[in-house]
């Protein structure tokens, strides 16, 4: 017969593997995804990465032939700017399809993260699930 302490690790362990299962998968499609985006006028086709990095830089015509160097330079920085937000729309419906609602995920895309106060936090939670375990000391000299 198990404990209840060793019931309540394996019920942990599970959504930890799961949630490990759904980041390697997060991953991988976002390694695969691409998106292209056409000027407005046809003129350059741009394609990024799933984060968003210039992959390929196309110009179907010869417009960008007669365009003065300022309103290609615009063009493209448009251009560019769109495919990237769209790969970053992508990315985040992506996230959203594998990982809980809410939380660290999407806060990691918009605002920097205190990983210090994140692995406070879980250590205190950890103590909360499991009371009968040893208790880890918190750290207050700093990083080493």
């Amino acid at each position: 017969m198990t404990s209840p302490l060793h019931s309540k690790f394996e019920q942990a362990y599970a959504e930890f593997a799961k949630q490990q299962s759904g980041v390697s998968e997060f991953e991988r499609k976002l390694a695969e995804a691409s998106t292209t985006v056409t000027a407005k006028n046809r003129a350059v086709i741009v394609t990024v990465d799933g984060q968003g990095d210039l992959t390929e830089l196309k110009f179907p015509t010869n417009a960008y032939r007669t365009m003065a160097p300022a309103e290609l330079s615009s063009l493209l920085v448009e251009t560019i700017k769109s495919a990237r937000e769209q790969a970053r729309e992508s990315a985040t419906e992506l996230l959203q399809a594998h990982l809980p609602a809410g939380g660290l995920a999407f806060d990691m895309l918009d605002n920097p993260v205190d990983f210090d106060e994140i692995l406070t936090e879980a250590v205190r939670a950890a103590g909360r699930m499991f009371p009968d375990a040893p208790q880890a000391t918190e750290r207050t000299d700093g990083p080493r």
